[in-house]
């Protein structure tokens, strides 16, 4: 029996193209909103305007049904979707092959990503190895948190210098690499699109936490990063900040927040789940490598708990 045929639907590199490809994605990706929670933060930003190189690609299937998605913003690695269709996925893939094949790495819900970045290895002869284990993380309600002296408010331009020094560094620690222009990045949060910083503030007016706002999704809004400087961290700023700006989103409307947590943290983890989250999936980053193997993330998949 042949494989099923699929048409692949690229986004226009317009506004206007990036924005009516959007409005097809998202039905999509809102059936599995929790574990796609990172990529409908993408596509919202992307039809709120930003990321104007952005690659998105869907497979339709004989009935005009999207099968799979596949989302980048370059320089960033490729988003994964939760709820793809193997060979629906393998034949975007493919396109990317021809259209976008110096991919960094590609992010996801671990057994699917680890999937496809077999696949690219198979074809394009280029080695991922499992860089972060992610846990995916969901909240209905704020049910505690450490107390610490201080509040929680928007940023200003007033914490520009502080903050993009903070955002560059988060990147730094999480990912080993800088991945975004400094600049770029403050306006990205402060710009009054879909993002915006919260920061946590001592009663004596010094500035010593972040948590963002990264994205939203029909039903909720995707916190991080978060970050607090070396120095100041075990004093229960983070977890104060983060507690007050997922009340602030839901108070605004949100039915839901999420946040993903370095699997290996296990100091954050247990910090998220006080304030009321709880772990619902994991995801996997992988890097393309000079050496490294899939197979090894493949065992990290089976103990997985």
């Amino acid at each position: 029996m042949s494989a099923p045929a699929y048409r692949i639907v690229a986004a226009e590199p317009t506004p206007a193209g990036r924005a009516a490809f959007a409005r097809i994605a998202l039905p999509y990706l809102a059936k599995r909103e929790a574990l796609n929670n990172l990529q409908l933060g993408v596509l919202d930003g992307i039809a709120s305007g930003g990321y104007g190189d952005a690659v998105m690609v869907a497979a339709e299937d004989a009935f005009g049904d999207l099968a799979a998605l596949l989302l980048r913003t370059p320089p960033h690695p490729l988003l994964v979707a939760s709820g793809c269709r193997g060979d629906a996925r393998e034949a975007l893939l493919a396109w990317l092959v021809e259209h976008d094949p110096d991919l960094p790495g590609m992010v996801g819900p671990l057994g699917e990503t680890i999937d496809a970045a077999r696949w690219w290895e198979a074809h394009t002869g280029r080695r991922l190895e499992l860089r972060l284990r992610e846990g995916v993380y969901r909240l209905h309600e704020v049910t505690s948190a450490r107390r610490s002296a201080g509040r929680a408010r928007l940023a200003e331009p007033r914490d520009r210098e502080r903050v993009t020094a903070w955002l560059g560094a988060f990147e730094e620690e999480a990912f080993g690499e800088r991945r975004s222009d400094a600049a770029g990045l403050w306006a990205s949060f402060t710009g009054g699109g879909a993002r915006r910083l919260h920061l946590w503030e001592t009663d004596q007016g010094e500035v010593v936490s972040l948590a963002g706002r990264a994205g939203r999704t029909p039903n909720g809004a995707r916190i991080g990063p978060v970050y607090t400087p070396p120095a100041l961290r075990g004093r229960g700023y983070a977890e104060a900040l983060v507690a007050a700006a997922t009340q602030r989103e839901l108070d605004d409307g949100a039915r839901q927040c999420f946040l993903y947590t370095d699997l290996d943290n296990g100091t954050s983890n247990a910090l998220y789940e006080r304030i009321g989250y709880v772990r619902i999936g994991t995801a996997g980053e992988f890097r393309v490598v000079e050496t490294g193997a899939v197979a090894d993330a493949s065992a990290a998949a089976r103990t997985d708990g």
